[in-house]
């Protein structure tokens, strides 16, 4: 027997890998961005500090330059406390040794770019290129043209300062993405768990009613969509169960209706062969009504069959009911007068057509007359009435029979059900049990209802209605 090698990952740990993805390449993105992020805040900080530190050393330096006409000792003047006077505009009044401890290191170069001051020491004389004056020094005029740039930068303890600062901000946003992240991860979990344990029961429930158990039901707290799939799975389950009951009734129904004239044709063919009946057309006449109704109930069944997949075919055209429905009493008539059952038709002043099968319709006219014939009783009276109810006509069958108690109301149309236990046969022969159940799949086929009403002791009323014929072209 040959095994799969492939690991096979359930729902969980699909979503659990796919949130610890996410988390991973999120955690690692925000990293990213806090870090770039906080280093350029943190450059832009320094950067606008030196610039509004150099801002507030122009005018202090371009004065000393007009009042000595060079740059002559300007070194000695930053290096020292001598300097006290520069940055009075920033209301700070500080010398050299206040600018090394704030962390900045001051260059001043003349017009050329030639470095003649740097607080720093190891600048002086040494020629900046003009571009990177341009863009982070800030000139000095006397007026009329640059005589310098003063250009503020931070020293080397304030870089190692600023990089110890970054670290601790990098660990930081380490450790916050990886505390948020394994969060979202458990509570992630909680949720995703929330979600998955319900469609286990709902596998395991679908597992067992795969394997023939039907009783099978999930219970779910409403709420969401997983509550609606379980309300769904319950009423397939429901349904499941109902069809097989129905499915074993159906078997078990059909054997009973099979074996008493399959035992009647057998008993008399052996009586025949055996020589106790002569070979006479009386002898012939139960054997061939057995057939007979073997025939119409493999036929019902047939039209169940096809009905109930979709498959009874139809071929509609328009047609008059009053007509159909008098001729369905005129071929019950005989039949009915033999026993003193009054037939009546009250028809309806111009009623519409509707587009229907001719041969299905008779064919349910046919089972409800039989049907209403059976039950009524000698010199009883069975009337049909036809009427428009809104875009339909409606066919009503009345009888005097013995009716059907309430209870019994909602089986009648079921397969082989008959409600002998209220209303006792009152003529010869029976049905094959189908001709109500095929009666309502054909109406149901055409788009109509069928239905019945009734009260013990006062007959039964059955009724069926189909859609009204609208020419093309109308509405």
């Amino acid at each position: 027997m040959k095994t799969s090698s492939r690991l096979r990952i359930g729902l969980f740990g699909r979503i659990m890998l796919a949130f610890l993805v996410v988390i991973v390449a999120g955690g690692l993105l925000a990293t990213w961005l806090a870090r770039r992020t906080v280093a350029s805040q943190f450059a832009l900080y320094t950067t606008t500090g030196g610039q509004r530190l150099a801002q507030g050393l122009v005018p202090d330096l371009a004065a000393y330059y007009i009042e000595r006409g060079s740059w002559e000792g300007v070194t000695e003047v930053l290096s020292s406390s001598a300097g006290h006077g520069m940055m009075d505009n920033m209301g700070m009044g500080i010398g050299g040794p206040m600018l090394s401890m704030m962390g900045y290191r001051v260059l001043v170069s003349d017009a050329s770019g030639l470095v003649v001051a740097d607080t720093g020491g190891d600048m002086a004389g040494v020629q900046v290129e003009t571009s990177v004056l341009q863009e982070n020094g800030t000139y000095i005029t006397d007026g009329e043209e640059a005589i310098g740039t003063v250009l503020v930068t931070a020293d080397v303890q304030a870089e190692e300062q600023g990089e110890r600062f970054l670290g601790v901000m990098n660990r930081a946003i380490l450790f916050s993405v990886f505390l948020a992240g394994a969060l979202a991860l458990v509570f992630g979990g909680l949720i995703v768990w929330r979600v998955v344990r319900p469609l286990k029961n709902l596998t395991m429930a679908a597992s067992a009613v795969a394997a023939g158990d039907l009783s099978q039901r999930v219970s779910v707290p409403p709420g969401d969509e997983i509550s609606d799939l379980a309300d769904a799975f319950n009423r397939m389950a429901v349904q499941l169960d109902r069809a097989e009951v129905l499915r074993q009734q159906l078997t078990a129904d059909i054997a009973h209706e099979l074996r008493t004239p399959i035992t009647v044709i057998q008993g008399n063919i052996e009586a025949l062969q055996d020589g106790i009946f002569p070979l006479t057309q009386e002898a012939l006449e139960p054997i061939l009504d057995k057939t007979l109704l073997l025939r119409r109930l493999v036929e019902d069944l047939r039209q169940l069959a096809l009905a109930e997949s979709g498959q009874l075919s139809l071929i509609p055209e328009p047609l008059d009911l009053g007509h159909l429905a008098d001729q369905a009493l005129d071929a019950f008539r005989p039949s009915a007068e033999a026993r003193g059952v009054e037939l009546s038709l009250i028809p309806a002043d111009n009623l519409p057509l509707v587009r229907a099968d001719r041969q299905r319709v008779q064919q349910v006219l046919d089972n409800l007359l039989s049907n209403a014939l059976r039950y009524t009783p000698d010199g009883g009276r069975i009337t049909v009435g036809l009427a428009r109810e809104n875009e339909s006509i409606r066919v009503t069958m009345t009888d005097t029979g013995p009716g059907i108690p309430v209870e019994v109301l909602p089986n009648v149309f079921e397969r082989f059900y008959r409600a002998d236990q209220s209303r006792e046969r009152l003529s010869d022969g029976g049905g094959s049990g189908l001709g109500l159940a095929v009666a309502r799949s054909i109406i149901e086929a055409h788009g109509g209802r069928i239905d019945v009403k009734s009260l013990p002791g006062e007959g039964a009323t059955f009724w069926f209605s189909l859609p009204v014929d609208v020419p093309e072209g109308t509405k």
